[in-house]
């Protein structure tokens, strides 16, 4: 396809047989891969929200812990699609050679980065829904309407896979990676509305928390648990589609150039 839908075309079949292809290798090492990170977003819950919640007993007019439970699960879909397409892609594309193998066959370049996407969102998603179910059992979910967020939550993952791969397209050696999530995902993390709301910050601060994508997931994650559900909601969402849609070419077309040239 050419013009300028063209870098957008891909095949969902071609896709779809990417996805099957590394769920069939993933599932053998997926509690070895996302179990830290299931752990450390329980313990950051539990220090957090246990230790400094008896401290801060209420934020915006609820118990810290049901605060910031919300953010953390939205950070763990973040932590658990990012990673899938940074360091595990890069391993694909520069070590095992699996996406020049991949390209040999019928599938197009395309039909593997956005397997590589739909792969990722999987993982992210499955990460935040099992510590949904976590909060559920700690009695941390206020509403019926949680059952919606692994909904947000493919939104959410998808941004961040395409996110990741956009950046893993133009490194070169893995060490960059060091930059990406010290420099990038660490900030967002600790300044993405998981641990305290940004009403009370001064207008800049304000303005550059809501320009993360992180922030928008985490606070449609939040407005579904707690039942706090409006067309800010909706905006939010609306928000990490529009960024994932600005991004989504980029791999695609670097990615491209890359393989075939």
């Amino acid at each position: 396809m050419s013009g300028p839908l063209g870098a957008y075309a891909f095949s969902p079949r071609g896709a779809a047989r990417y996805w099957q292809r590394n769920a069939t290798v993933g599932r053998k090492t997926i509690l070895t891969t996302l179990g830290p990170r299931f752990i450390e977003a329980v313990a950051y819950l539990a220090i957090m929200g246990l230790g400094l919640g008896t401290y801060l007993t209420q934020v915006d007019g609820v118990d810290y812990v049901e605060f910031i439970a919300p953010g953390v699960a939205a950070s763990s879909v973040m932590f658990g699609a990012i990673i899938e397409t940074t360091y595990n892609s890069f391993v694909r594309i520069h070590v095992r050679r699996v996406f020049e193998a991949a390209v040999t066959t019928p599938l197009s370049v395309a039909d593997v980065v956005v397997g590589e996407y739909l792969w990722a969102a999987t993982r992210g998603v499955l990460y935040g829904t099992i510590f949904l179910a976590v909060m559920a059992v700690f009695g941390l979910i206020a509403s019926p309407l949680a059952l919606l967020c692994p909904l947000v939550f493919l939104v959410g993952a998808l941004v961040f896979a395409i996110l990741g791969m956009a950046y893993t397209s133009m490194v070169s050696s893995i060490e960059h990676f060091n930059i990406f999530f010290t420099g990038l995902l660490t900030p967002m993390f600790l300044f993405g509305g998981v641990f305290f709301p940004f009403s009370e910050l001064p207008g800049w601060a304000q303005v550059i928390g809501w320009l993360l994508p992180l922030s928008h997931l985490v606070a449609a994650t939040r407005d579904l648990v707690l039942g706090d559900v409006g067309w800010w909601t909706l905006a939010h969402v609306a928000v990490l589609i529009a960024l994932g849609a600005a991004l989504f070419a980029i791999p695609l077309v670097r990615l491209r150039r890359a393989l075939l040239s």
